[in-house]
């Protein structure tokens, strides 16, 4: 592996994290502000962008790969090297963020009911769910997820894991680094930066 596919590598793996974070945060946001159809969106890809932080520190993965990475490559990649069970849960957010974005799946008449309060369905046609469990499961699955993908990192034999943060550690050089405000300057302001950052200490707890 070269110095340069090195650097890119480990400038990846810490982007794409402080972005995850930055989604999650947004989708916290979204919630407690009553913002229910924007929450699972941001859950949804905040599990996209730490998956893909992860598989891009895998030594294994050509660099290559990245390009372009859609939803459903990843989701090979995801069962290739983190197992069916996240494959499958990665694939349920995917679902759900579908049903938001496109007013679930069926009728024209069916997608009116949606707007009048009826469950959404999703993945198939035999499922259905509230908006309010929808949420409350992409918000669980998607830090689980995190979290497990965190653990993940710890464990790889990469270079480029050895300048991110493990969990449990007191990392504030990290922060520093990749939370600061000009990290997110002109797309979060300063309250919600505030938020991102508390999220981060929870989840590198």
């Amino acid at each position: 592996m070269s110095d340069q596919d090195q650097h890119n590598r480990t400038m990846n793996l810490n982007a794409h994290y402080a972005w995850s974070f930055a989604l999650w945060a947004s989708a916290e946001a979204a919630r407690t502000s009553g913002n229910l159809v924007l929450a699972p969106i941001g859950y949804y890809y905040s599990v996209f962008h730490s998956a893909y932080a992860y598989l891009n520190a895998v030594p294994g993965i050509a660099p290559t790969t990245f390009d372009r990475m859609g939803h459903q490559p990843l989701s090979n990649l995801i069962e290739q090297h983190l197992g069916s069970d996240l494959q499958k849960d990665f694939d349920e957010m995917r679902d759900l963020r579908e049903a938001i974005n496109y007013l679930g799946m069926g009728s024209a008449e069916g997608k009116l009911r949606v707007l009048r309060g009826h469950p959404l369905r999703f993945g198939t046609p035999s499922q259905s769910a509230s908006l309010d469990n929808m949420i409350s499961r992409a918000r669980n699955k998607s830090r689980d997820f995190i979290i497990t993908t965190l653990d993940r990192v710890a464990a790889l034999p990469s270079q480029a894991a050895d300048t991110f943060p493990k969990r449990g550690d007191d990392d504030e050089n990290w922060l520093l680094e990749y939370m600061q405000e000009d990290i997110y300057l002109g797309l979060m302001s300063d309250d919600m930066r505030g938020k991102a950052v508390r999220i981060v200490r929870e989840l590198l707890a």
